[in-house]
């Protein structure tokens, strides 16, 4: 007795999300290098840029395929939005400290103080046009 022939194996379709894995990576990549004063404004930002944009395409792609890969997406831009917001936390920090060492190396007791000389250094060179 024949039996008939076996049935062509169907093809396997991707189950995951190029795109939010490709924004979970670059988020995680840009969130290490948010913490690394001035070098973070070359990588960490256009990383978490690139994460934000990634992200977003991942979770559209997730919608129209059901839902598959949506929490990569989703983690991705949250991840890339951390970035940013870490790297220009950093930043603003480094500035505030090295303007207050500048004031207190100069002399100064307080930030106030400091602010007051260069309103009045401004002033004068207002003044002097």
């Amino acid at each position: 007795m024949a039996y008939p022939p076996a049935p062509a194996a169907q093809p396997v379709q991707k189950q995951g999300n190029g795109f939010g894995v490709t924004a979970l990576v670059l988020g995680i990549i840009g969130l290490v290098f948010a913490v690394i004063p001035v070098i973070n404004i070359l990588t960490a930002i256009p990383l978490g840029v690139l994460a934000l944009i990634f992200g977003i395409i991942a979770l559209a792609k997730a919608g129209s395929r059901g839902g598959k890969g949506k929490g990569t997406g989703g983690t991705g831009l949250v991840l890339g939005i951390l970035a940013i917001g870490g790297a220009v936390l950093m930043n603003a920090w480094v500035f505030n400290e090295a303007v207050d060492q500048a004031c207190s190396d100069l002399g100064y007791e307080s930030q106030e103080e400091c602010d007051q000389y260069l309103d009045d250094l401004n002033e004068e060179l207002e003044n002097m046009e």
